[in-house]
């Protein structure tokens, strides 16, 4: 991937995350239609880069140089393209479908439900299967693949509401002054 292909889906990306951030302002089906676009994109960060970060240590540099390696002439820090593991928006739907696999039995169930069809991609009819569905039950595949945007995209608006941005408590201040008055 170029980085021009990498810098409009990030900000495709980005684009989703906002109108996830306007839920109220958007109807059910565009939220459900915006979450499944989030989980292609997570499906296929983890195809790509899996769950590692691929950055390599001080110490593997000296081993594999049997010292110091040779420099240059080009120093400073470089912009890791690739293999720096998933970026935010793909990170932060693998952090809702692995808490949806910490939850009970039908949450585990969603969450196999994900892996299935958006990072193993195998066909319906084995993801029917194997999640435990009816054969050839369509219908209910198709509302347990809804349950699922929906338990991720409650995951994605509890992670990203206000309190989890504030990083700084808002308090009032006094002036030095009047602390002998309190």
């Amino acid at each position: 991937m170029t980085s021009d292909q990498g810098l409009r889906l990030q900000q495709q990306v980005d684009l989703a995350l906002h109108r996830i951030d306007m839920a109220a302002l958007i109807d059910q089906a565009e939220r459900l239609r915006l979450v499944g676009e989030l989980m292609k994109h997570w499906g296929e960060q983890r195809r790509q880069l899996g769950l590692e970060a691929s950055l390599g240590s001080q110490m593997g540099t000296i081993m594999e140089w049997k010292g110091a390696a040779p420099r240059t002439g080009s120093s400073g820090a470089r912009i890791l393209m690739a293999g720096a593991g998933l970026d935010h928006a793909a990170a932060e739907v693998d952090a809702a479908v692995a808490e949806l696999a910490r939850g009970d039995e039908r949450a585990a169930t969603l969450a196999k439900l994900a892996e299935l069809r958006y990072f193993h991609q195998i066909t319906i009819r084995e993801q029917v299967r194997l999640v435990g569905l009816a054969e050839g039950a369509d219908r209910t595949y198709r509302n347990w693949v809804k349950a699922l945007h929906l338990r991720v995209f409650a995951q994605l608006a509890a992670r990203s509401g206000r309190v989890r941005q504030q990083t700084v408590r808002r308090v009032t201040m006094r002036l030095v002054c009047n602390i002998d008055a309190t």
